[in-house]
């Protein structure tokens, strides 16, 4: 019964954040869903009912999504994941996280600056080379990270960032991105019978925190100016950031 509270409360948090940035809801939730049921039920149950919020925040913002964008971070990843898999077990993953951190950190604060001088400029909607370029690397990127260290956010969240300001367009091209990447990882679970009747179960608690979590994310993104948003999500990139390093300093110091 506790244990549901707390997967309840979870999603309700994670969801809220997702619904209201468009990214973070493993941040959020993932630490409390460990502390609650183990690494080896949260995993596949964040997998499978993330699914839902990224369904959901993609319809809210179907109408501002950038196909081209989209498709330049979901094929190349589709082709990262089966790297990925096979790099599983290389024992790098505390090095991985440090370079990510620091590098989401130092994105973060200088975007921060840059920001606040000269403004929110407009998206990138034409596709040059260069952004065709980048992008394959971000998704392929995100791919290898996805499969090998379930962190395929930093690369597509800071590529969105950069192309697209306004929060409709970049919440929707991370959504495409997830919500596909969302199938490959959730056939993942199932080839290796993570599935089980435990994340079943837990899934019925946090199902109820996850809708009304997003709905309050939707209602209060009514509230929230482009310059707004924009700091929200300079803000969610250092935090993810800082998620990255803290449990590799903790482990260096205890």
């Amino acid at each position: 019964m506790l244990s549901g509270l707390f997967v309840f409360c979870a999603f309700l948090i994670a969801s809220f954040v997702h619904a209201t940035t468009g990214f973070g809801s493993a941040l959020v939730g993932m630490p409390i869903l460990v502390f609650a049921i183990g690494l080896q039920v949260s995993a596949p149950l964040l997998a499978l009912l993330g699914q839902i919020v990224n369904l959901g925040v993609l319809w809210q913002n179907w109408k501002d999504l950038d196909w081209k964008h989209s498709l330049i971070l979901i094929i190349p990843s589709i082709f990262g994941v089966p790297i990925g898999l096979l790099l599983l077990k290389g024992g790098n993953e505390e090095l991985l996280n440090v370079v990510l951190g620091i590098i989401l950190i130092t994105y973060g604060i200088f975007s921060f600056f840059y920001n606040d001088k000269h403004g929110i400029s407009k998206e990138i909607s034409v596709v040059s080379y260069s952004h065709f370029f980048w992008g394959a690397i971000a998704g392929f990127s995100a791919g290898i990270l996805g499969g090998a260290y379930n962190a395929n956010g930093p690369p597509v969240i800071v590529y969105a960032s950069i192309t697209h300001k306004d929060k409709g367009s970049f919440r929707s091209i991370l959504q495409a991105f997830f919500f596909i990447n969302g199938f490959v990882i959730i056939a993942g679970h199932i080839i290796a019978g993570l599935i089980t009747k435990d994340v079943l179960y837990y899934s019925f608690w946090g199902l109820p925190g996850l809708i009304v979590g997003m709905y309050l994310g939707f209602y209060v993104d009514q509230f929230i100016t482009p310059q707004r948003f924009r700091n929200i999500v300079i803000a969610g990139i250092v935090v993810l950031g800082a998620g990255l390093l803290l449990p590799v300093f903790y482990s260096l110091l205890f």
